[in-house]
């Protein structure tokens, strides 16, 4: 059965969302578009990227672990470098485990941390990409 990009980004929200990440994670799981912005929690947030259609549909879901930034001793706000590791690693071992189902998953680029300035936070990225038989 195809499926719609929503549709796949539930399918992995509910996996993400059953994983030892729930748990790892100080925050909630959302899916795109539903974290709270004035969030200061460690929230994982679930994106469907793209998608190509066909008997086998394949594409790229995004998980993205933000991390609150933390005071450096000077009133500074830095990245939490030991707590983005943590997650990274974590995050690297829950994918590399996901178990073949309806879905076929694996690492779509190196895990790796970005800042988001803006909100005061780093955010861990992790692209998942997935391969769905529709026959």
């Amino acid at each position: 059965m195809r499926k719609t990009g929503s549709e796949i980004e539930s399918d992995v929200y509910a996996i993400i969302n059953a994983s030892q990440l729930k748990t790892a994670i100080g925050g909630l799981t959302y899916k795109e578009g539903l974290r709270p912005i004035n969030s200061k929690a460690e929230d994982a947030v679930v994106s469907f990227m793209t998608g190509l259609d066909g008997q086998i549909q394949t594409g790229v879901v995004n998980l993205n672990i933000y991390v609150p930034n933390i005071d450096n001793g000077s009133g500074s706000l830095v990245k939490n470098v030991s707590r983005c590791r943590v997650l990274e690693i974590l995050a690297n071992a829950i994918i590399q485990e996901l178990v073949p189902g309806e879905y076929h998953f694996a690492l779509g680029a190196i895990i790796q941390t970005f800042p988001a300035d803006e909100i005061n936070q780093h955010f861990v990225n992790c692209k998942i990409k997935f391969e769905l038989s529709t026959f």
